[in-house]
């Protein structure tokens, strides 16, 4: 297993790229400020964009210096160059981790 961590931004942020076929077992967002902060989080496969018909996690506010665990019973499997990416409404308010897998 393996993870990756990023501070989202405002914009677009990418939070993992995979390499080859890779299952996502965890996201954990974690707001590191005193205000409640909303996150957006995208899977979208090469070629793709974030929109809305690549959102997996839309608006979902964070409280004052609490965590978010996503734990699919399901994993969910990029293909390569798959990605999953996040946009907070303040950059460098939440820290994404992602936990995973290489399959191929």
């Amino acid at each position: 297993m393996a993870i990756t961590n990023s501070q989202i931004g405002n914009t677009e942020t990418t939070i993992l790229t995979a390499t080859a076929e890779t299952a996502v077992l965890n996201l954990i967002m974690c707001n590191t400020t005193a205000s409640t902060r909303t996150v957006t989080v995208y899977a979208y496969a090469s070629g793709g964009s974030a929109g809305d018909s690549t959102t997996i996690i839309k608006d979902y506010e964070i409280a004052p210096y609490d965590t978010f665990i996503w734990a699919g019973s399901e994993k969910f499997i990029l293909d390569t160059s798959g990605v999953i990416s996040a946009v907070a409404d303040t950059a460098a308010s939440v820290t994404l981790t992602a936990t995973y897998k290489v399959l191929g």
